[in-house]
Order: C-alpha cells, then sequence, then structure tokens
C-alpha cells in the first residue's frame, strides 16, 4: 500500500462523528460501482441539483471526504470539480484535536498536515472550511481557535464528544451581521443530541439565545420534526442579525432511531444496508449508491430532505460523506494484493 493510501485511511479511523472500522463488504457485490469516491460524488451532485430544483438557495455543508478534492489514490480530477460544485462548505474534525477519539489530545502532524492538504484544496476552489475539534480544557481550545483562524478555517471546539451541550468557551468573532452564505459565517455551533436539556423549550430557548451564525441541529425534537415556527425562532441572533440553521442528516448511514426505520431491517436486512457501525450500534453503513437508499433520502414529500426543506432550514449538515472510504478499502482487501504497507 502507497503512503498516499495510507494517508487517507488513517484520516479516515481517526474521524470524530460516526469514526468507522473496518470490515468486509456483505452482499450486492455485483451492483457495486466500479470507483465508490466517483460513487460518492454522484450522491452528492444528485442532492445539489435536487434541492437547487426546489429551493436554490439551500446549501450543503458536508463532513468527512475531504481527500475528494485531490486527485490522489484513483480520484479524479473530474470527481475534484464536481465536488467544488456539488457542496457549499465542507467541514473536517478533528484536524487539531482529538484524532481517533483521543478528545483533548493534539492530532498527530503527520495526520493533521495531510487534513491541511485537503483542506486547502477545497479552500482554493473557493469553498468554506470548518473545523471541529474536540477538547478538553479552555487552553485547548484557544490553541485549536488561533491555529484553525491563521489558516483561514472556521473552527469550533468542544469538551462534548456527543454533541449535546453548548460549549462553554466564548465563539470566536461574535458578530451582528447577517448571514445568508456560508462564506459569511465566523463561527458556528453543532448541537446533534438534546436529549440532556430539561425541555424542548429549555433547548431552543438555548439555541435562541446563543450567538453563533450558524446552527447545526437535528431535525427531530422528542421523536417528532422540528415545526417551520420554530426553526424560524431560530434564525435571528440575541445580539442582532440572522443567522442561518442547518439540520442534520448522514448520506452514508442509516440510523434505527429514524421515521425511515422499519424493526423488521434488523432481523432480515435490506440488499443495500451493510454492517453496523462499530462505533455506534444505532447507525448502520448503507451503499450510498443504491437506489432504495437514494429514496430514503431525497425525491418524495417524505424523504429525508424534502423533511428538511418543509421544515424551513436554510441547509443540511451531510454526515459521513467519508464511507465511501470504507466500501474502497473492503473492496481492496478483498483483491489480491503484492503491496507492502508500512
Amino acid at each position: 500500500m502507497s503512503n498516499k493510501q495510507n494517508w487517507w485511511q488513517r484520516l479516515f479511523l481517526g474521524l470524530g462523528i460516526l469514526t468507522a472500522s473496518t470490515a468486509a463488504l456483505t452482499g450486492g457485490e455485483a451492483s457495486a460501482p466500479a470507483r465508490f469516491d466517483t460513487a460518492m460524488v454522484e450522491l452528492l451532485g444528485e442532492i445539489h441539483d435536487y434541492a437547487h430544483k426546489h429551493d436554490q438557495h439551500f446549501q450543503l455543508l458536508a463532513n468527512g471526504g475531504s481527500p475528494l478534492y485531490l486527485a490522489i489514490d484513483g480520484n479524479t480530477a473530474e470527481n475534484v470539480g464536481k465536488m467544488l460544485q456539488s457542496v457549499d462548505g465542507q467541514l473536517a474534525e478533528s484536524v487539531y484535536y482529538g484524532f481517533d477519539m483521543q478528545d483533548g489530545q493534539e492530532t498527530p502532524a503527520e495526520e493533521n498536515t495531510f487534513f491541511q492538504q485537503t483542506l486547502d484544496a477545497a479552500k482554493n476552489g473557493g469553498l468554506p472550511i470548518f473545523v471541529l475539534d474536540y477538547v478538553q480544557t479552555p487552553a485547548q481550545a484557544k490553541d485549536s481557535y488561533q491555529k484553525n483562524q491563521a489558516k483561514g478555517y472556521v473552527p469550533l471546539a468542544t469538551p462534548y464528544r456527543g454533541l449535546d451541550g453548548i460549549p462553554p468557551f466564548a465563539p470566536p468573532k461574535e458578530n451582528t451581521d447577517d448571514i445568508n452564505r456560508l462564506s459569511d459565517v465566523r463561527n458556528y455551533l453543532v448541537l446533534l443530541n438534546p436529549g440532556k436539556f430539561s425541555s424542548s423549550a429549555d433547548y431552543l430557548a438555548s439555541l435562541q439565545n446563543s450567538s453563533y451564525d450558524l446552527l447545526i441541529i437535528d431535525l427531530y425534537i422528542e421523536d417528532r420534526f422540528l415545526t417551520p415556527q420554530e426553526v424560524a425562532s431560530l434564525k435571528q441572533k440575541p445580539q442582532g442579525g440572522r443567522r442561518l440553521v442547518f439540520a442534520y442528516m448522514s448520506v452514508g448511514e442509516a440510523e434505527t432511531y429514524r421515521q425511515y426505520w422499519q424493526a423488521d431491517w434488523t432481523k432480515k436486512m435490506p440488499h443495500w444496508l451493510d454492517k453496523p457501525n462499530g462505533d455506534w450500534q444505532d447507525n448502520y453503513r448503507v451503499k450510498f449508491w443504491r437506489p432504495e437508499w437514494k429514496h430514503i433520502l431525497y425525491g418524495s414529500p417524505t424523504s429525508y430532505l424534502d423533511e428538511i426543506m418543509t421544515a424551513g432550514f436554510d441547509g443540511a449538515f451531510l454526515d459521513v460523506v467519508d464511507v465511501y472510504q470504507y466500501f474502497q478499502q473492503a473492496s481492496s482487501q478483498a483483491e489480491p494484493s503484492t503491496a507492502g504497507s508500512r
């Protein structure tokens, strides 16, 4: 295996929100695409085109998969160009702190260097870059902010790996500006799990009173969708100025607690479902190129993206983009190889 291949494998294994473990492909290999990176780029392009057909101002922020901005390891220049056109921003986790689930630990220099190479490629292509670091102390948060801002990245440092609380660190570059595009954002919050709040009213009030330019939250609250009125109530910063509100949507894993999940799937898995994520057992990797999964994601009034748009969100936070690397790695392991590894 070449050094570059080892780069993205280590990068993939170090991600935070939905870190994946290596496993073999299960079933349906005959329908697998020739290139999994290309298939992911195509999916993101389809989501982009569909969303813009219904709302030309709707925006997409991708999480993971930043090597798609480099023409390496078989990824093509055509893919790079299409990625830059398909999303409005790129996020990466643990660029400076928290790599490989080691919260509060500095990311090893090798991984940090590769992160910067991939993110700078996206930035040079015109995309705003967002970084989510997992820290433990105010000093680490300050260091993360300084390093990210020096690179021109928009930082978030949090001590909450579960993304279930508002960090106890003041957001950098608080402002009263109106925020209409991801490129306007100077600070942001990811809060995906409201279970620790005393009530839905407490959760919404905490978000309303926060000063962030961008809120990335879940479509659900207490087993129901947020209403358009609730989403609209989050779009004004308390210090003045409009902000963006994005909803979480995984493109690479199906989640057993979502409305689309059918109970009998765990007994007899559909062919488009793969093995559960080793770190998040309620999440099953999906063969993201399959039409059955795409139908769940978008294309009908009850599909996930359509529900997000109906609720009035400004955009979608597309998680687990890097799942293509899991399938790519599993496919390469299934093939005879004479290459060595370091």
